[in-house]
């Protein structure tokens, strides 16, 4: 049987490919052109603009991450377009995953991070074996919102194993968590979007056989 990590995930419209250093030329254009608006709600991005070279680093060391299984970020294409790009990332439990991502201005509005996000949460059900799928967003973040409903993500007032609020000293003070839990969310998720997840050889990991890419058309 063949094992992830998943490093292309494809979808109707959009390609999801593990994110490399080749990949450091379209992040650093759209980024420092867009920084104001991703700095909005993306705490990394107030940290912006960094150097060509450093942004190089950080690509190198995602790949390193990636190939190590520690975490993944994938970017998205629309054909050849870089349109964003898109995490998984370790959360508070072994069986839990926090998914991030962002989009240039000029995709949004078209459901394309519903459509990201959905495949990136298959990956971690049915190629990572999570049990769990977290979003963190501020509660200003009005799409973001409308997203994880979308996709059947629900509320938590606090992180898990934690009594405390949610918002520390280095986040948002209306920083909410939501959570989609697999025994809730598998079947749903196949039946929403065709998602296919490839190797690193290119060979097949997952593949949904339930088309319905209606289900996710921009709103």
């Amino acid at each position: 049987m063949l094992q992830g990590p998943a490093y292309r995930l494809c979808t109707p419209r959009l390609r999801l490919e593990c994110a490399a250093p080749g990949d450091a030329h379209e992040m650093h254009e759209v980024v420092c052109a867009e920084r104001v608006r991703l700095a909005e709600h993306l705490l990394w991005a107030r940290e912006e603009p960094l150097a060509f070279d450093v942004r190089l680093q950080v690509l190198r060391t995602l790949r390193a991450r990636f190939d190590q299984s520690v975490e993944y970020v994938w970017t998205m294409r629309e054909g050849e377009r870089f349109v964003g790009m898109v995490g998984l990332h370790p959360s508070g439990s072994s069986q839990a995953r926090s998914i991030g991502y962002w989009l240039r201005a000029a995709a949004c509005g078209r459901g394309l991070a519903t459509e990201a996000v959905c495949a990136v949460v298959v990956a971690a059900f049915e190629v990572e074996g999570a049990e769990q799928v977290e979003i963190h967003t501020a509660a200003s973040n009005v799409r973001s919102l409308q997203l994880a409903a979308r996709l059947g993500f629900v509320r938590n007032a606090c992180k898990p194993g934690s009594e405390r609020p949610l918002s520390t000293a280095d986040e948002p003070a209306d920083l909410e968590l939501h959570v989609l839990r697999r025994s809730a969310a598998a079947n749903a998720l196949r039946r929403a979007t065709a998602v296919v997840a490839l190797d690193v050889l290119g060979r097949k990991l997952f593949d949904s056989t339930l088309l319905r890419p209606s289900v996710l058309s921009a709103r």
